[in-house]
């Protein structure tokens, strides 16, 4: 699929200005509940909403507001999947008019498959895009789908470039701690554990708020309690990882109740890891007088 493949057709444009103006027909089982009964999300109002978002002025809006209303997309997908056009034609207009976010977001869908069947090979044409477009995040997202093969064998040498690159561009958590993973793993550099904790301990500095701080926060603490530890030259912190655990747990929790499902096994590592850490820390306590 080419690029001009992802522009908007009239029929695009046509849905999208009819959507804005004018009732969007609903069965009756998709009618706003009596005000006796649970509220339900309002599907005409909303299409409304987003409609009017992807012939915004600004390019980029329509992928924010699917972005800043993500609950209420899945909701209206489930009362009539045929939505799933709509976000489609919202996005491709954003393409159109060369929204780098809308390329990104939309590659994002494809990766995951969470709005679309999972389709790795648009999601990979669909980075690439953003990033001829200056899309940095995009960048980032092509590492992952190099480091794990989504569209053929794994290229680690890509995949660090790409997380290389995006973190000399612009301070980011994200491509920080991945390429400390390239390193912890001896993927397309040589294994250096040195370096890897500091590009995650890097990453936890950049990270921003609790959600972004888990992913930094359970590499330093898992390694913090590896009895290899010492093999590395890095001192075992038993007290710290657990805190580290524990931010970690908090994050991912988040992560997961926002529909990040593959995080539960990280979420499992941390629950986990804060036992193993509180029964290290509990051993040195035993040695001491209080």
């Amino acid at each position: 699929m080419g690029a001009g493949d992802w522009t908007a057709d009239v029929d695009d444009f046509k849905r999208l200005a009819a959507l804005a103006k004018v009732d969007f027909s609903i069965s009756e089982k998709d009618e706003a509940p009596d005000e006796e009964e649970d509220p339900t999300l309002d599907l005409a109002a909303f299409l409304e909403e987003l409609a009017k978002a992807a012939i915004s002025p600004d390019p980029d809006e329509f992928a924010e507001f699917v972005a800043a209303n993500r609950d209420d997309v899945f909701e209206a997908l489930a009362q009539n999947p045929s939505v799933a056009d709509v976000i489609l034609a919202g996005y491709r207009l954003g393409i159109t008019f060369g929204s780098d976010a809308c390329m990104n977001a939309l590659g994002a869908h494809y990766y995951l498959g969470d709005i679309f069947e999972q389709d790795f090979t648009k999601a990979e044409e669909l980075y690439q895009m953003a990033v001829d477009h200056g899309n940095l995040q995009s960048l980032i997202n092509l590492g992952y789908i190099y480091e794990y093969g989504r569209t053929g064998k794994p290229d680690f040498q890509k995949a660090y470039e790409c997380y290389s690159l995006a973190a000399a561009l612009a301070p980011s958590f994200e491509a920080a701690y991945k390429l400390g993973d390239m390193y912890a793993r001896g993927k397309a550099v040589d294994r250096d554990m040195h370096r890897a904790l500091m590009l995650w301990e890097r990453s936890l500095e950049l990270s921003q708020n609790v959600v972004e701080r888990a992913q930094p926060a359970i590499r330093i603490a898992q390694l913090l309690v590896d009895p290899e530890c010492g093999t590395w030259g890095i001192d075992a912190d038993p007290l710290r990882a657990l805190k580290l655990f524990q931010d970690a747990e908090v994050g991912l929790r988040i992560d997961i109740a926002d529909g990040q499902y593959y995080y539960k096994k990280r979420l499992r590592e941390a629950i986990e890891g804060q036992e193993v850490a509180r029964s290290l820390v509990e051993e040195e306590d035993s040695g001491l007088d209080f």
